[in-house]
């Protein structure tokens, strides 16, 4: 079981989207907290951005990375599939 920690950033995306997209989200995101490896979420990891992994939910894509040998899971952002490749851009390596 790993903490799940949303960057204020993240907050922020979340806070933007209609309720019943903002609890998939959250569910996906518990989901993800107690089993981060589990084969029913669709992870993967972003291609030349180690350690920054992604989640798919629906049209949103939650970006994430493990810290602390797998305790905790920083997520950073939360957007739209289309802003993906823009939102990876601003990732701190």
């Amino acid at each position: 079981m790993a903490e799940v920690r949303l960057a204020r950033r993240a907050v922020e995306d979340l806070d933007s989207m209609p309720e019943r997209v903002a609890v998939r989200i959250l569910d996906a995101l518990e989901r993800l907290g107690i089993d981060p490896g589990s084969e029913a979420l669709d992870v993967k990891p972003l291609t030349g951005r180690r350690p920054w992994r992604r989640l798919r939910v629906g049209d949103h894509r939650l970006v994430f990375r493990l810290s602390e040998r797998g305790r905790i899971l920083l997520v950073a952002r939360i957007v739209d599939r289309r802003e993906l490749e823009r939102a990876v851009g601003t990732l701190p390596d």
